[in-house]
């Protein structure tokens, strides 16, 4: 394993497949919560703590990619106080990397996925996926930029879902897809109507 600190709010762990293995860890295992991927999780948060100082003492997004055919990278990525959000932007220009670019929420039921859709603010850019695994649904959304919308948006997710640590990649070959592109919008157009005066 190494850790490679990104900036004050982010770092990657890259985890082999023999190293997942040699924890009895399975590929599936860790796109899923588990006590095996927690206690994973915690014995890098302290490897991070000694090699890098990254603290995790606050709020923090981890999205879990596959990088090659036998590694992982973990990105570990502290939540910033809204009102940190123009300090956040500069950030992330500077380290265009660093990004975490996709959001993946479960959900446990279609419901809750429709009422969170329909509250979401417009982006313009944005791009969705819904799939279905394991009786969960999941929302892929990528491009949703950085700024105070962003931070609205997921607010309203973690209200009605969880975010998780999986890929869209993951879930397009190992789950069912429902809607491939635009799925908010689908959503939208479909179950949130305007109401008509």
């Amino acid at each position: 394993m190494r850790v490679q600190k990104v900036n004050e709010h982010t770092i990657r762990i890259f985890i082999s497949l023999t190293e997942l293995t040699d924890r009895d860890i399975t590929m599936a295992d860790l796109f899923q919560r588990s006590a095996k991927t927690e206690q994973l999780f915690w014995e890098l948060i302290a490897q991070a703590r000694e090699e890098v100082e990254f603290n995790l003492d606050q709020p923090f997004w981890i999205q879990a990619t596959v990088a090659s055919n036998d590694e992982f990278v973990i990105t570990i990525m502290k939540q910033e106080d809204p009102a940190e959000g123009s300090m956040k932007e500069k950030v992330a220009k500077k380290t265009p990397k660093g990004r975490v670019t996709e959001l993946v929420y479960a959900f446990a039921d279609f419901e809750d996925v429709v009422s969170a859709v329909g509250r979401l603010p417009e982006f313009n850019q944005l791009r969705s996926s819904l799939y279905e695994f394991e009786e969960e649904y999941y929302l892929v959304l990528n491009r949703m930029g950085t700024g105070k919308k962003r931070l609205l948006a997921e607010a309203i997710l973690d209200e009605y879902g969880e975010i998780v640590a999986t890929t869209g990649v993951f879930l397009s070959e190992h789950g069912k897809t429902i809607i491939k592109v635009k799925a908010v919008q689908t959503l939208n157009a479909s179950f949130n109507k305007p109401s008509q005066s």
